[in-house]
């Protein structure tokens, strides 16, 4: 059911695949760096980390937007591989404004099935607010899209991603809700909190349901929205699984409008160094702070109409 995309960097998606995508909600995998490449640009990622001297926030538990302070990710999330197929699905003007790091140690548990469009933020049981908040109706396929890129090897042992096809069209969850943290409980596999919470539906079961196993090489990506219901397998492999999603919307998106910190995985980050990137076309609204270098002086990369 994946759909392949082995094209040029120069390339955007076919009718065809962008058909592919509005009725399943994922398209991949696709080809970016080679399988030698791959470990040898995250090895150079981690390094940054390390020696990085003016770091988004301080938080190593939270993985929260290296790319803002490592040079090896803030190229990453503008390759042309990638750029071009989102123009496909959300026209030429694109914004990153998140990337997540997600690593899977030899015997880590699986990800519960999920989704969400707004990423809502909870300051408190009863208090929250949208991460994200659309200000105006699109022409586009989609005003949000994630590329979640492998860079180690992600086929169902080691934890591949999984998909339940179609499910972006309505909702199964209610991400306004707030869930309760517990990392010792098997039901809360989702990063320790159990999404299950948050079905609207308690009586359905999302393994009742069709679900494709996106299984990725080094190097390799798949574009997906992330209202799309998505988890990942356990990894029963004897070496960690690397992956990082980079996440993409419109300009025209309101992004932490109202939240200035961010709190996760028994730790908090604060967002005063947060912005995001223009990685194609313009902003014409200024709703967010844009970087054009980041935090360290690099310049982030842009793909031009011309394809560079």
């Amino acid at each position: 059911m994946a759909e392949s995309g082995i094209q040029t960097a120069s390339q955007g998606l076919t009718a065809e695949q962008v058909d592919f995508f509005k009725e399943n909600g994922f398209l991949g995998p696709f080809d970016l760096y080679t399988e030698e490449e791959a470990p040898l640009i995250w090895s150079q990622a981690m390094i940054e980390m390390v020696t990085s001297e003016n770091k988004p926030h301080e938080s190593t538990i939270i993985n929260y937007d290296r790319h803002l302070d490592c040079n090896a990710l803030s190229r990453h999330i503008a390759q042309p591989a990638i750029v071009h197929k989102l123009r496909s699905l959300m026209g030429n003007d694109i914004m990153c404004w998140k990337t997540h790091i997600f690593e899977k140690e030899p015997g880590d548990t699986g990800t519960g099935f999920h989704q969400v469009e707004a990423f809502t933020v909870f300051e408190s049981e009863t208090v929250s607010y949208p991460s994200l908040r659309y200000t105006e109706e699109s022409k586009e396929a989609t005003q949000e899209l994630t590329v979640w890129t492998a860079f180690s090897e992600a086929d169902k042992a080691h934890g591949c991603l999984r998909f339940l096809p179609g499910t972006h069209k309505q909702w199964y969850y209610d991400e306004t809700k707030p869930m309760t943290r517990n990392v010792e409980s098997k039901s809360h596999d989702f990063f320790g909190y159990d999404y299950s919470e948050l079905k609207l539906d308690k009586d359905w079961d999302p393994n009742s349901h069709e679900i494709v196993d996106m299984e990725l090489k080094p190097g390799q990506f798949v574009i997906f929205l992330a209202k799309c219901i998505h988890g990942s397998y356990p990894n029963t492999s004897t070496s960690k699984r690397v992956g990082m999603a980079s996440r993409y919307v419109s300009p025209s998106v309101r992004v932490y409008e109202h939240i200035d910190r961010l709190s996760g995985f028994g730790d908090s980050i604060s967002l005063d160094k947060h912005g995001c990137v223009m990685v194609s076309g313009e902003d014409a609204y200024g709703h967010n702070r844009i970087y054009e270098n980041n935090l360290n002086g690099f310049p982030f990369p842009k793909v031009e109409n011309n394809g560079h």
